[in-house]
């Protein structure tokens, strides 16, 4: 999946390749179709299905990683808690998918949704039990990355029919401007009428990199993981 020659051949090459394909393949494969989640499988799910397996759960927006059947194994696979997680598509107007102003401790810069007038992204929704979404709190860093907020679902248009009054979501506390005012979008998001630049991740990080002084980006990438203080001061206002 990574597209640019030089660098797929630094991270195959590279002794701390799995770290870095971590990183680089945010926000990672996903089924863009309704699937359930279970027991580190996906399985495609019909609009029946998605109206049953949903009742009684609470609707979260899944904007980056979570709608990816990868990062729900490492989220809940082996945990104390019941891994069965109904996900479902469809698209939201007026907002687009982008990433945030932070690093995340993988290296990865992680997704937010923004206002974008006119616009309308692919989305995902994972239905959560109270428990599965007090542990997503924990792997969402709630509240030193992300504050968990409602938003109204007038502008969501869900592929299943399902229609939430209110969904949750995990809205970045970083922002997601860069620089001198420039926000960007996830390319790997599909989305209509985009206004924001839209950037792969190893572009995102090959840009921020170059800010500070790196234009190595697995160099880059691997010194975010290792060294807090690093990662924390490169987006630092100071």
């Amino acid at each position: 999946m990574i597209t640019d020659p030089v660098l797929r051949e630094q991270i195959e090459h590279h002794p701390r390749a799995q770290d870095l394909l971590r990183a680089f393949l945010y926000p990672y494969v996903a089924p863009d179709h309704d699937f359930l989640f279970k027991a580190g499988q996906s399985i495609r799910m019909e609009m029946a299905d998605a109206h049953h397996l949903s009742r009684g759960r609470t609707p979260v927006l899944a904007v980056g990683s979570n709608r990816a059947p990868v990062q729900l194994t490492r989220k809940f696979t082996h945990q104390n808690i019941s891994d069965e997680i109904p996900v479902t598509h469809g698209w939201i107007d007026n907002h687009d998918i982008v990433y945030s102003a932070h690093m995340t401790g993988y290296g990865a810069f992680p997704a937010t949704l923004a206002p974008s007038p006119g616009t309308r992204v692919r989305i995902a929704i994972t239905w959560l039990t109270p428990r599965q979404l007090g542990h997503m709190h924990v792997t969402e860093s709630v509240p030193a990355h992300y504050s968990f907020q409602q938003l109204h679902g007038r502008d969501i248009d869900l592929d299943c029919g399902l229609s939430p009054d209110h969904v949750g979501i995990y809205q970045s506390v970083s922002g997601h401007v860069f620089g001198a005012g420039e926000t960007f979008a996830l390319s790997a998001v599909k989305a209509k009428a985009r206004r924001f630049k839209a950037l792969s991740q190893w572009d995102m990080i090959q840009h921020v990199g170059k800010l500070v002084g790196y234009a190595n980006s697995p160099a880059f990438v691997l010194r975010a993981i290792d060294d807090v203080t690093f990662r924390r001061s490169i987006l630092s206002p100071d």
